[in-house]
């Protein structure tokens, strides 16, 4: 048993052994990244691996291994206040797409940073956004109604990501201009709103626009009061007017009928009763109605004597 165990602890020993050795010699370069392999800290174009698979490098301190991943990775930039080109202040939040276009400038430029990868795209971050906050500086530009208009399409905001991925592009993703090694894929526009202080003023003047139109509505509506109450008044005073008129146009009527009446009746005094007399009779019993009275007018007619009284005074006036 023993001399069975040697062995198989001998071969352990030499497949750890390999195993390091394997680890210490080769790397893997997935399909999504880019290394670079240094020789005590420098590189050279064939250094440069871009395929997929297992590659092969001497130990550590010798060569080591940086690999990047060369999928899109965005940035935000933190909104700035910008003036448009009609002097309005506005905050703009905008993004930007980018990815290691060269892994040797990439590293060349921000090895510096620390030896892990995450620090150099930490540096590169802070390299985009910085020329991202910059070139948001195109929106001078451009006026507050061309960015948002009314009218469907006529709006300029691409314009203005257009200038803004142009201006990142020259700064930050020309592999030309200073061997970043990133390239600029895309630029957007998050969100525009207006500053802490246009907001106030915007509020300010909406309720100053608010008020000057419930006064004018007050203004309107004490107009038309004022328009209703005169018209109201001309109509009535036109009415007592027409009123009075007519009134003086029938009291005229009446006086000159009554007139007429007043002058028979004091031509004949007697006549004059006895007919209001007959008069009474005939409306009081053309309806059922029950009176007791005594002595009212009109009821001398119904006594005994009404005709020998009646005779009297005929007589009276035969004589004179």
């Amino acid at each position: 048993m023993q001399t069975l165990r040697k062995p198989v602890f001998l071969f352990m020993v030499i497949l750890v052994v390999a195993a390091l050795v394997l680890f210490s010699f080769a790397f893997t370069v997935r399909y999504n990244e880019k290394a670079v392999v240094t020789s005590f800290g420098s590189a050279s174009d064939a250094d440069l691996k871009t395929e997929a698979g297992l590659k092969f490098k001497w130990p550590y301190p010798f060569q080591s291994v940086t690999s990047y991943d060369t999928r899109l990775q965005i940035v935000d930039a933190v909104g700035t206040q910008q003036q448009t080109a009609d002097d309005k202040q506005i905050v703009v939040e905008a993004y930007a797409v980018w990815r290691v276009h060269d892994p040797l400038d990439f590293y060349t430029k921000f090895s510096n940073s620390g030896s892990d990868a995450r620090d150099h795209y930490a540096q590169a971050e802070r390299t985009v956004r910085s020329s991202l906050n910059s070139a948001i500086s195109e929106t001078s530009k451009y006026r507050m109604d061309q960015l948002f208009s009314q009218s469907a399409g006529s709006s300029k905001l691409a314009d203005l990501e257009a200038d803004i991925l142009r201006v990142v592009q020259r700064d930050a993703g020309d592999p030309d201009a200073d061997g970043f090694g990133i390239k600029i894929v895309d630029v957007g526009i998050n969100r525009i709103r207006l500053s802490d202080q246009n907001s106030k003023d915007v509020i300010e003047r909406m309720k100053a626009d608010r008020v000057r139109l419930a006064q004018e509505t007050i203004d309107e509506g004490a107009a038309n009061a004022q328009s209703i109450r005169s018209r109201a008044e001309k109509d009535a005073q036109r009415i007592l007017s027409f009123a009075n008129l007519q009134a003086k146009q029938l009291k005229a009527a009446g006086d000159l009928e009554a007139g007429e009446y007043i002058a028979a009746m004091q031509a004949s005094p007697e006549l004059a009763t006895l007919l209001a007399e007959l008069q009474f009779l005939r409306d009081a019993y053309s309806k059922q109605i029950t009176l007791v009275v005594s002595g009212a007018p009109g009821f001398r007619m119904l006594q005994p004597s009404a005709l020998e009284t009646l005779r009297g005074e005929d007589d009276e006036e035969s004589g004179r």
